[in-house]
Parts: structure tokens; C-alpha cells; sequence
């Protein structure tokens, strides 16, 4: 017997899903363009893209917080071009976003509140799945590792911001710095390969869970990949509502 929900989809989500991938598209052009070229109106612009993407649950619903952070942040990234600064307001946010990545997860951890994998679980493959033997207890398990690897990954990078040469934050602060990040590698690694290392990891996990949980049915990696795309409005006015 499937342990599947069925799923119906909405019609009305579609148009979100399509600016969504649209959103991303424009920003890992403009992201690679910037890297490229060194312009710091296009460092600008990308950092404005990612802001937009990531407070558009709350611009959507018209929160009054959403609209505030978009519009002081907008005149941060505005403000600090105007001074030669640009880049690092497209560096900063790689780091706020893992950190509050790292801060979803963890809050959901807390006594009487049910961990944010398991409220994925619950979108993907039905309530049904969470009641299957071991499937609760991994998904705490996997919220604690999402959040830890979160956590470690934004103070990574907050080091390499620190302390890198040039473009580095002491740097443009003119301050001396007990050792240098030198090179231009560790940019790559903010804005590229933090995310891919977030990739693997999905990968990994994946792996590990048919092992894990060797009892259970599975969906292939294709399906399981096509399920969460088909699902992802759910899945932001999940994380939507747990940010409020």
C-alpha cells in the first residue's frame, strides 16, 4: 500500500513556482556577471535580487516587516555602492542567509514543537509517513545536522569575510588582521560553493536515508526531486508561517 499522499495540484501556486525559478535565474546571472566583471552596481543588483527572492513570502502577504527590511536593505546596498563598497553588501548575505537558515531549523527543535523536517515529511509524503517506525526520530535527527551544518557553514564564512585580502571586511575597514584570507578563491566559495556544498549534502542525505531506513519505500532520487519542486509553494508557506 503507498504511504504516499496524493497530491493535488494548485493552479493559483503555478505562476509563484515560475517567478520563483525566474527570480533565481536572474540572480545567478547577474551574481556570475558581477564575479566576472567586478562591477559593483551589478554586486548591487544581485544582492537586491536575493533580498527580493528571500522576503518575497512576507512582500507577498504585504507584511509590513517584509517591506521595511526590503526597503532598508535596498538603501544599505544603494549606500554602500555610492562609497566603493558594493561588493560586500553581495558578500554579507551569503552569511545571513545560512545563518538564519540555521536559526529556522533550531527553532523547531524546542521542547513541544515539531521539527522543521518533519513538517517537510508532512507536505511531501503525507502525515502517514511521520508514524511509520523510525521516521520521527530521523527527522529530528536530520533538523538537528540541517541546522548544525547551517550554523558552521555561516561562521565559516563570516571568517573569510573577515579576514580576506582584499575586499575582505577589515580590510575596507582599513584594520590590520591577525592572519589574511588572501586570493580570490575563498569568493567563489561564498557565493558558489557554499550553496553546492548545502547540494551534496541533500545528496548525501538522501543515500543515508534509504540505508537508514531500509524498511521503508522509497522514491527514486527523479521523483522525489520532481515531488519537491511540484510541492515547493507548500513548502515556503511552511517556512513562511514559522518565521512569523
Amino acid at each position: 500500500m503507498s504511504i504516499i499522499a496524493p497530491t493535488t495540484p494548485s493552479t493559483s501556486l503555478a505562476p509563484r513556482s515560475r517567478w520563483l525559478a525566474f527570480g533565481l535565474a536572474v540572480y545567478v546571472v547577474s551574481l556570475a556577471a558581477a564575479l566576472a566583471s567586478g562591477n559593483v552596481w551589478l554586486d548591487t543588483f544581485a544582492a537586491l535580487v536575493l533580498v527580493t527572492l528571500l522576503l518575497s513570502p512576507g512582500l507577498r502577504r504585504r507584511s509590513g516587516v517584509a517591506w521595511v527590511l526590503w526597503l532598508l536593505a535596498g538603501a544599505s546596498f544603494l549606500a554602500l555602492a555610492a562609497c566603493g563598497h558594493g561588493r560586500l553588501a553581495l558578500d554579507v548575505l551569503p552569511i545571513f542567509v545560512n545563518a538564519a537558515l540555521c536559526l529556522l531549523f533550531a527553532r523547531t527543535l524546542a521542547r513541544g514543537r515539531e521539527p522543521l523536517i518533519a513538517r517537510i515529511i508532512e507536505v511531501l509524503e503525507g502525515r502517514e509517513r511521520l508514524a511509520l517506525p523510525r521516521v520521527a526520530a530521523y527527522a529530528r535527527g536530520l533538523t538537528l545536522a540541517w541546522a548544525l551544518l547551517f550554523g558552521a557553514q555561516a561562521t565559516l564564512l563570516a571568517l573569510l569575510l573577515t579576514f580576506a585580502r582584499p575586499d575582505g571586511l577589515l580590510d575596507a575597514l582599513g584594520l590590520a588582521a591577525p592572519f589574511v584570507v588572501a586570493g580570490s578563491a575563498w569568493r567563489w566559495y561564498l557565493h558558489v560553493g557554499s550553496y553546492a556544498l548545502v547540494l551534496t549534502f541533500l545528496v548525501l542525505e538522501y543515500a543515508f536515508r534509504r540505508r537508514y531506513l531500509a524498511h521503508l519505500p522509497h522514491a527514486p532520487m527523479a521523483q522525489f526531486i520532481a515531488r519537491l519542486m511540484r510541492r515547493w509553494p507548500a513548502l515556503v508557506r511552511r517556512f513562511a508561517d514559522e518565521m512569523d
